[in-house]
């Protein structure tokens, strides 16, 4: 008897510990923007975006605000991207309830429009 409960304790232990219960698989890489569009873009307020190898970054003048790392990277699901030489469209899911898209076309290697609201910004 003492060998049985041995074993469904070893067992739990074991099923409770596993990976997928691991706290750091859920901050794995989450935004891929391809390398023409990473680097931080501005308009002439200073708003714009930060786009980083694993991270996309929303910047306005008093914050900068990612959604890979700090208080959101628990709060991101969803995310799709599509990804061309010259297109960068992602949406995510915050907090299970609102949903953001925001599209990127490149102009040149130091420009990039967002196509909705339409705006420029330039690489800084």
């Amino acid at each position: 008897m003492k060998r049985i409960i041995l074993l469904l304790v070893a067992a739990i232990t074991v099923v409770a510990c596993g990976k997928g219960d691991d706290k750091n698989e859920s901050n794995t890489k989450k935004f891929n923007p391809p390398a023409w569009i990473q680097g931080t873009w501005l308009d002439s307020s200073n708003i714009g975006y930060k786009f980083e190898v694993n991270d996309f970054c929303v910047i306005v003048p008093t914050q900068e605000i990612c959604y890979n790392q700090g208080i959101f990277a628990t709060e991101v699901t969803d995310v799709k991207e599509e990804k061309t030489d010259n297109i960068y469209k992602v949406s995510f899911r915050l907090s299970n309830a609102t949903t953001y898209i925001y599209e990127f076309k490149k102009k040149s290697d130091t420009q990039i429009i967002v196509t909705t609201p339409y705006k420029e910004l330039t690489k800084k």
